[in-house]
């Protein structure tokens, strides 16, 4: 074990006992090597941050009949998207965009594909604009883009992009803002899908399918296993053997080689941004995609080959474990036979359209997809964020309890029906409906989410909205909601307060960052709730201010801010690949840290930060001029612990992502003897077996 007393000097620390890790990039590992006498050995790692940031933008929209105005209001905002790709990321960045929608209708044989087929500008008949008129789709100018061949699946940026290219090169003063203007087109015709799509949306497995190897954007092998076409993920697909059949793997360590071909998206070292716009909530059941379902009943269906009753695929160790074929089969079928559990367990109805929440324990586990977005990135939590535009939870009007909805009927004190308002030229509607006998009155059913009416959440009957603005109404997308907070501080919705907290601590913690109330005062007015401004402390009635992002805004600009927000803070966060030394200064020197406070505290593991500027803004980066490694101040750039998401339970996140063509090194103390904590499996931080 290493005499770590001495590893510090009464003149500071030796940097020479450094490791030095760099992230975002690749790694290029060194033997061991012996250093000072106080050190016997240290693996030295450095991975650099590439001069172009990659990251891959994928746009989950809901084209159902009741989405034009949202799809307006996303494509009429997108200039928050644009101006940090070009004033923040520059045009070193290396982005690419693409749309896929929610439609996963059998019918459907785009299910899953990137995009690049706009909505033609026609009256639509489910969309009116604010003069009761049919809303025209604004894709005038998308036509021209498609005859042209100009509008790709794919928008990529760069010298071999397709942003700009017909934006005239004599005229240079002009290339930025003619780029840019371009960008926003694309994106606009690309996301305006129109509302002819299913109105059983199923946002999550057409996320999962369209990031499959085995989906319609993968590439095509043939039985031998020779390449016939790339797709869009390139040579990052793998064929593999699973129970005797070929299927295609996604490898997040891949690495291009000379042959290989380089995917179009989904790019290893690329950050994975994944947006999911949708005013209703997901109905994504087994049935859609049997092949990825974690359910034996629902893959394998009810094949018996052996005759024993069970059907084949509860023999699958990878779906029962350690269970034996009857016990796993009990376990999700229970007395059901098994023509009745693929029925009851893996499709939902299609006449339930939203009520599917009625059906919630047969639809696809969020759990799964998280599981699925995880295994796209070797480093999921510096690569990964999931941001979601839906209806907000909804709760009971007393004590603030999540509403779910069951089936069954609603009791007469839970709703009420009124008179619908007249329609724009029509103020004597109702009275002139009375007097005729074959009018029937236009009325409204107002559900009344009282405590009452839903003790402890748990409603019965139709589903209500949950919010509403100049866009329309939405449905809570709960299931969207729980994929995001399953991504921590990486997802993007309106996050609860840390579990466990008394009340007066959840509205503190919730009151942190950007609270939509200045003085984060208790807020006591109901209609914040109603604009996902604040979200309750269930069971108490109370609410507290949060940083909510719902669709039910009537301008995206600021959800889409939220979003540019966080991927620069991804952009600025390196994981370490091992456990820091944790170290206290005393009088004598220093010494290893022993208590539980010792090893929480973030001042107790040296670090140093440096950062180099390679490329300048006439050489395709964002730095002022060349600098060498220069050591950043500890005010600007933070160590964060108990990250149970890095290799080494820590990370650094500096207060603004680096420019364009920069690099930077975080460098730390390890050490060797491996007796330093690792992050503990409940997030925390375990104790050293023995004390130093």
């Amino acid at each position: 074990m290493t005499n770590r007393r001495h590893l510090f000097s009464a003149g500071g620390l030796s940097w020479s006992a450094l490791v030095a890790l760099i992230a975002l990039g690749g790694c290029n590992q060194h033997p061991l090597e012996a250093l000072e006498e106080t050190v016997t050995a240290v693996n030295r790692q450095e991975n650099r941050l590439p001069a172009k940031t990659k990251i891959d933008f994928l746009f989950v929209i809901d084209n159902s009949g009741s989405m034009c105005e949202e799809q307006e209001n996303l494509t009429a905002n997108f200039q928050a998207f644009s101006d940090f790709l070009f004033d923040e990321l520059g045009d070193s960045a290396d982005y690419r965009i693409a749309v896929t929608s929610t439609d996963m209708n059998p019918d459907n044989g785009e299910r899953g594909i990137f995009l690049a087929d706009p909505a033609l500008p026609v009256p639509s008949l489910n969309c009116t604009n604010e003069a009761g008129e049919p809303n025209i789709p604004n894709t005038d100018d998308c036509q021209e883009l498609v005859d042209n061949g100009e509008l790709e699946a794919i928008i990529k940026s760069g010298v071999d992009g397709n942003i700009g290219t017909n934006c005239n090169a004599q005229d240079p003063d002009n290339q930025e803002a003619c780029a840019r203007a371009d960008l926003e087109r694309k994106f606009r015709c690309l996301a305006t899908l129109g509302t002819q799509g299913d109105g059983f949306e199923k946002g999550l497995e057409a996320l999962r399918v369209s990031l499959s190897c085995d989906g319609p954007n993968g590439p095509t092998y043939t039985a031998e296993g020779q390449l016939v076409d790339p797709g869009r993920f390139g040579t990052c697909c793998v064929p593999v053997e699973e129970r005797g059949r070929r299927v295609l793997r996604y490898n997040p360590a891949c690495e291009i080689g000379e042959n290989d071909v380089e995917p179009d998206f989904l790019r290893p070292d690329a950050v994975l941004v994944v947006i999911i716009v949708s005013d209703e909530d997901d109905c994504s059941d087994p049935d859609t995609n049997p092949a990825a379902s974690r359910r034996a009943i629902c893959k394998y269906a009810t094949t018996d080959d052996d005759g024993n009753g069970i059907p084949d695929g509860f023999n699958d160790p990878d779906l029962c474990g350690s269970r034996t074929p009857e016990a796993c089969y009990a376990a999700e079928c229970g007395g059901l036979a098994p023509e009745q559990c693929r029925e009851q367990r893996c499709k939902i109805p299609r006449t339930e359209n939203n009520a599917c929440e009625w059906f919630r324990s047969d639809l696809t586990p969020v759990q799964d997809y998280y599981r699925f977005l995880t295994s796209l990135k070797a480093r999921p939590l510096e690569q990964l964020v999931v941001a979601t535009i839906v209806g907000q939870r909804d709760y009971t009007d007393g004590s603030a309890f999540e509403i779910t909805y069951n089936r069954g009927q609603t009791s007469d004190p839970c709703f009420e029906v009124v008179e619908a308002p007249c329609p724009d030229g029509q103020p004597d509607c109702h009275e002139a409906c009375r007097q005729d006998d074959m009018c029937e009155i236009p009325t409204v059913t107002n559900v009344f989410t009282t405590d009452m009416c839903c003790p402890d959440g748990r409603c019965v009957g139709e589903i209500a909205t949950s919010c509403e603005s100049a866009n329309g109404e939405a449905f809570a997308g709960r299931r969207y909601l729980q994929l995001a907070e399953t991504f921590d501080d990486n997802g993007i919705g309106c996050p609860p307060p840390p579990a466990g907290l008394p009340a007066d601590a959840q509205r503190v913690v919730a009151c942190q960052g950007r609270a939509r109330d200045a003085d984060c005062e208790f807020v006591a007015d109901a209609d914040a709730m109603v604009q996902g401004q604040c979200r309750p402390v269930e069971g108490e009635g109370t609410l507290v201010c949060t940083e909510c992002v719902t669709i039910c805004e009537d301008n995206f600009a600021e959800p889409l801010e939220a979003i540019k927000e966080k991927v620069a803070e991804i952009v600025a966060t390196y994981c370490l690949d091992k456990p820091p030394a944790c170290q206290v200064s005393t009088e004598e020197g220093s010494r290893a840290c022993a208590s539980p406070e010792e090893f929480d505290d973030a001042a107790n593991y040296p670090i140093r930060v440096r950062q180099q500027c390679l490329l300048t803004e006439e050489q395709g980066g964002l730095c002022q001029e060349l600098r060498p490694p220069t050591v950043l101040p500890r005010g600007q750039w933070t160590l964060e612990l108990n990250q149970a998401g890095c290799d080494g339970g820590a990370l650094v996140k500096l207060a603004e992502p680096p420019p364009a063509g920069a690099e930077v090194f975080v460098e730390f103390l390890v050490e060797v003897g491996g007796d330093q904590r690792a992050p503990a499996a409940d997030g925390g931080v375990a104790q050293p077996d023995a004390a130093p």
